[in-house]
């Protein structure tokens, strides 16, 4: 979107003009909708502004470009207050195992540092799946992966798990 013309004396193109003239319209008035909505609406706001600009060649064609912006922006928050949601439930339940005297929390130590010790894809679909609570299908979306590769993965991370703590697959 830019282009020098002498070291660090930008050039604005074309199509981003267009961007500014989209923003200065657009900004004010989407964060006023949005903002109504979600406290966290000008950062959302934002990103779906800054992807909008990366990709103005084949927004601004859109019929209401806008609403692309302003949908970009709604996903944002929506998938944004879900994770807070799942954290604060993955939150409360380590309180209920810390505040519980049964609980074997040397075993929960070993597990701890068993866990670093798996590739990320691994320890992520464990910590969704077992301590988020959600199903294969909704860790896959979360991680961009097909439900068998979840599946694969919770396989993978168990067995090592089994091996690393010593617990028998019985």
């Amino acid at each position: 979107m830019f282009a020098t013309t002498a070291p660090g004396v930008p050039l604005v193109t074309e199509p981003l003009r267009d961007f500014d003239d989209f923003y200065r319209v657009e900004y004010p008035r989407l964060l006023r909708v949005l903002s109504a909505a979600d406290v966290s609406a000008a950062d959302a706001l934002q990103e779906a502004f800054t992807k909008a600009a990366a990709s103005w060649s084949q927004v601004s064609g859109y019929e209401h470009p806008a609403a692309w912006v302003r949908q970009v922006a709604v996903r944002r928050m929506l998938n944004e207050r879900r994770s807070m949601r799942r954290r604060d439930a993955a939150m409360e339940r380590f309180a209920l195992v810390a505040s519980d005297d049964s609980v074997d929390r040397e075993g929960l130590l070993d597990l701890a540092r068993a866990m670093d010790t798996l590739p990320r894809q691994q320890r992520v679909a464990l910590t969704l799946f077992y301590l988020a609570g959600l199903t294969s299908a909704q860790t896959a979306a979360e991680m961009g992966i097909s439900a068998g590769a979840v599946r694969f993965h919770l396989h993978e991370a168990r067995h090592t798990l089994r091996e690393i703590l010593g617990v028998s697959d019985e």
